[in-house]
């Protein structure tokens, strides 16, 4: 609580006839985990970020972590120590480390997991399409065909670094990485491969091949699930709880019926 904050609700409880909150009274800040940061040196809150919150639960918090620190006050939000007597400067305790920053009572404007997590999910990702083969994208009914993940120039893929506007992350500098998580391989037919980490290849040695019942003509895709990393001003990579599954783009498969035929010479 700020002096100011102190000061107007001992004048509310003063006109409503309620007693005026009597001490201690205690001031609240947050820093960064870097050494030697205080609340009156902190250059750089969101400095030291590590992967201790990553694997919370949103209840439990998920970061980035940040320093408690509390320091005596008397009812006027001047400085006081433990007696209560007047001192010069606020004297800072350090009360241990949390990964719910946005809960620190004083708390200033600093970088959220909610942040992070909405820059994650805005993020252009890369709209993956599928390479075939019989090539010409055109093949026959029951004959393997051979199905192949391809990256787009545009967008960003796996492991590819995109750099977050410092404006919406509370001036920081954020990097968010994509990481591949799973892949389908929508057939058109109405099957898919299920969940996989095949990027696929080419015959004869791809493994994310499919033979077509029917002839016809179907709209082939891959859909790619991402996960993501975070850091901090170059620090530590920390994983992005959640993910985003990004439909790929469709490629049209004639698959045709093959005929005998008995020729004579």
């Amino acid at each position: 609580m700020g002096q100011s904050d102190m000061k107007e609700l001992q004048r509310k409880a003063g006109r409503i006839g309620l007693p005026v909150p009597k001490g201690p009274f205690f001031r609240y800040a947050s820093t960064g985990l870097c050494g030697g940061a205080r609340p009156d040196n902190d250059v750089d809150t969101a400095c030291g970020a590590d992967a201790r919150c990553e694997r919370n639960t949103p209840a439990q918090g998920q970061g980035p972590p940040v320093a408690v620190w509390e320091a005596r006050i008397d009812k006027d939000g001047k400085p006081v120590n433990d007696q209560d007597q007047p001192v010069a400067a606020l004297a800072w305790q350090r009360l241990g480390v949390t990964c719910l920053p946005e809960m620190v009572p004083g708390n200033q404007p600093r970088l959220t997991m909610a942040q992070i997590q909405a820059a994650f999910h805005d993020t252009k990702f890369a709209l993956a399409t599928v390479n075939i083969q019989p090539e010409g994208n055109v093949t026959l009914v029951r004959l393997p065909t051979y199905f192949e993940l391809k990256w787009p120039s545009s967008g960003f893929q796996p492991d590819e670094v995109d750099s977050v506007d410092p404006g919406r992350m509370a001036g920081f500098r954020v990097d968010i990485r994509p990481r591949l998580k799973s892949v389908v391989y929508v057939y058109g037919d109405g099957t898919s491969s299920g969940r996989t980490g095949s990027l696929g290849g080419p015959y004869p040695d791809g493994d994310i091949r499919h033979e077509y019942a029917r002839g016809g003509s179907y709209q082939v895709r891959a859909d790619v699930t991402y996960g993501g990393q975070y850091r901090v001003n170059g620090g530590t990579w920390i994983t992005i709880p959640g993910d985003v599954t990004i439909q790929g783009t469709p490629e049209t498969l004639q698959v045709k019926t093959a005929k005998a035929r008995l020729v004579t010479h």
